[in-house]
């Protein structure tokens, strides 16, 4: 029986790199991609998960998701993903087809939910807001959710910390809400991401695959991932989804994990940045100059918090995936590309 899931996304190339291979895996049935704020403004990140859908030639609604994290000001990275999300790859906005469905996504992720009587297993693979609002205002959900298999957080500890990351440090408040509501977790962490990375050789191979191929090549070229650099593009979400259809590729352990905080929300909240201020056309006439409206914004966000893995507790929360199987890897995520024309 194929597994149910739902996506939630911030696209992002390594979520675009994701959202491929799911869409060629019969195990799967994807039911509903929500899109999560973080890479940009909510307005653009739903309209690349709209663009991707319609790309891959698929047909699943796309919901859009909260506009900023549950206690925090927005902040975007724009740094890493380029101005549109999407690297160098740029798409007409103003002539999408495809619309997102009417409805809240922590709303629309719940209808979505009670529809079967199979439980529902959700991908995170990005900021985790509309999630924790799905809990926190239809706790009856759980119920409904097989797993949550996030990526986030990472495994190591460099002098005795754990370093940042983008996905939970965007808004911990909502990670923490996840943590503590006893449904079953797998966390992905950033590692994996940085050992099954795609080398240049796989990204030229990536060209001469087919068209999308191609496409997914000019995304490439504008990823910029501090830990891989030059060397190629991490793929860190599609890691999270491989978890779904390959588990036997991965090692894990138990462990706890909890959200620490570097700051607090402050008691007088700032005003989120208005969703208006940058939509989908202004970015389209002139990304250059709205990136530079909004630079402000553009602030480490993972700043805020970060994901404390304690193996020697005893009170085991969550599966942590401590080493992939590279070579099956790739070798899986080729095939799902072969498969397009």
């Amino acid at each position: 029986m194929k597994k149910r899931i739902i996506i939630d996304t911030d696209p992002g190339v390594d979520d675009a790199i994701a959202l491929m291979y799911a869409l060629k895996r019969k195990e799967l049935d994807i039911v509903l991609i929500s899109s999560a704020g973080g890479n940009g403004p909510i307005e653009n990140i739903t309209s690349n998960a709209l663009h991707l859908v319609e790309l891959l030639g698929a047909n699943i609604p796309v919901v859009q998701g909260a506009t900023q994290p549950i206690k925090r000001k927005a902040g975007y990275a724009l740094g890493a993903q380029g101005e549109s999300g999407l690297g160098n790859y740029t798409f007409n906005r103003k002539t999408q087809a495809y619309k997102p469905v009417e409805g809240e996504a922590c709303d629309v992720i719940y209808q979505t939910l009670k529809q079967s009587k199979r439980k529902t297993t959700i991908v995170a693979i990005g900021p985790m807001t509309n999630i924790a609002k799905l809990i926190i205002q239809h706790p009856d959900c759980l119920d409904k959710i097989e797993e949550i298999v996030f990526e986030s957080g990472t495994k190591e500890k460099i002098y005795g910390k754990p370093y940042k990351s983008f996905n939970a440090g965007y808004d911990p408040e909502a990670a923490e809400v996840i943590f503590q509501s006893g449904v079953k977790i797998v966390m992905v962490p950033m590692e994996l991401g940085h050992i099954a990375y795609l080398d240049k050789k796989d990204i030229a191979r990536f060209k001469r695959t087919n068209q999308l191929g191609k496409t997914y090549a000019k995304m490439f070229d504008g990823y910029r991932d501090f830990h891989v650099g030059n060397l190629g593009a991490a793929v860190h979400d599609a890691c999270a989804v491989y978890y779904l259809t390959h588990p036997q590729h991965f090692k894990t352990e138990q462990t706890n994990i909890q959200i620490k905080y570097y700051s607090l929300p402050s008691k007088n909240k700032e005003k989120a940045a208005s969703s208006e201020n940058w939509t989908s056309s202004s970015t389209t006439k002139n990304p250059s100059k709205a990136s530079r409206k909004y630079k402000k914004l553009e602030k480490k966000t993972e700043d805020y918090g970060y994901i404390d893995t304690n193996f020697e507790s005893a009170n085991k929360n969550a599966t942590i995936c401590m080493d992939i199987d590279v070579a099956a890897f790739k070798k899986d995520l080729f095939e799902a590309l072969e498969q397009y024309q």
